[in-house]
């Protein structure tokens, strides 16, 4: 059952068919990092425009774009609220649209650039929403967080916790919500917050039992091996490890994606300034920008589909006995 609300306009991760989804948990978190970067180096509206379309194609192209429609409500309430609030509270720009008052020595005009420059940040921002709403619904989080064990076991360990714990908090709160909607009296709300916290103080308490079990926190062995790797819980670390043909793919693309955007920032490409007035250019060198980045990010599953059935049919078996 799912948490209602706003949890449930962002997804989660399910297993697919796609090469995003087949591809190592690392290579897939580099491309959609590096269509997130697409947001942070530019502020071309043709450019950020792009970079959502190219987000929607790699959706469609993962067969995640149902999840995605979920997660652009929550991304265009946040850009809707960008775009009201910048105007009211910047005036800078030479171009007036509409005459406030003034309070306090500042004047609340309205002006073209600060219209602008507030759509085109809260077009960045459905960007990376979008972007990270990608990267949780087709990058398994258990594969991301056990290739980072080597690296970081106690830091691993600590973040799986809290991906697996923040859904039943979540839950939990909106339960608790309702009931204390049910029961208005103060004394049965000092119940539930009693209830509430002894439950929890028992999940935790469970936790621990199951880490200590599993040897978490014993003396290493003189063999070097950590305690925590045993039998029960290795059990997927190969498949967590293992070499996909479409990491080739998707992480060539992922390299591609971000020399593009580096390169052509560093170059000056796609130039845009707000204030003090709106200048922005519209050349080849944009159109032929914007067009590469939609193109590098439907790369990866062009040609892949008829291929990919098998593959995600056994990636989602693995899963089923993995549950």
């Amino acid at each position: 059952m799912s948490a209602p609300g706003a949890v449930a306009l962002f997804p989660a991760f399910r297993p697919g068919a796609s090469a995003l989804h087949s591809a190592r948990a690392g290579v897939g978190a580099a491309f959609c990092a590096a269509l997130a970067l697409v947001f942070v180096v530019f502020e071309h509206p043709l450019i950020v425009g792009a970079g959502v379309a190219a987000v929607v194609v790699a959706a469609w192209g993962a067969g995640a774009a149902p999840e995605l429609a979920r997660a652009a409500r929550l991304a265009v309430a946040v850009a809707l609220l960008v775009v009201v609030v910048n105007p009211l509270l910047s005036s800078d720009g030479t171009t007036v649209l509409v005459r406030g008052p003034s309070l306090l020595g500042h004047p609340f005009d309205v002006t073209l650039e600060a219209v602008a420059y507030g759509a085109v940040a809260g077009l960045r921002l459905v960007g990376l929403i979008l972007a990270c709403a990608l990267f949780s619904a087709t990058v398994d989080p258990d594969d991301l967080l056990r290739s980072l064990r080597r690296v970081s076991p106690r830091s691993a360990l600590t973040a799986a916790l809290a991906v697996r714990l923040v859904p039943v908090l979540a839950r939990d709160a909106s339960r608790r919500s309702e009931a204390a909607r049910s029961r208005v009296r103060p004394a049965r709300r000092t119940a539930l917050a009693r209830a509430a916290l002894a439950g929890s103080l028992e999940r935790a308490i469970e936790v621990a039992a199951a880490l200590e079990v599993r040897g978490y926190g014993t003396p290493a062995r003189a063999t070097g091996e950590r305690p925590w790797t045993t039998r029960g819980l290795d059990r997927t670390a190969p498949r967590a490890h293992r070499r996909s043909r479409h990491d080739a793919r998707v992480g060539a693309t992922a390299v591609a994606i971000a020399a593009v955007a580096v390169v052509a920032a560093m170059a000056g490409a796609a130039p845009f300034a707000a204030y003090p007035r709106l200048e922005l250019a519209w050349g080849i060198a944009e159109i032929a920008l914007a067009a590469a980045i939609v193109c590098l990010a439907g790369a990866p599953f062009v040609g892949a589909g008829a291929r990919l059935g098998v593959a995600g049919a056994d990636r989602a078996a693995v899963e089923g006995l993995d549950g």
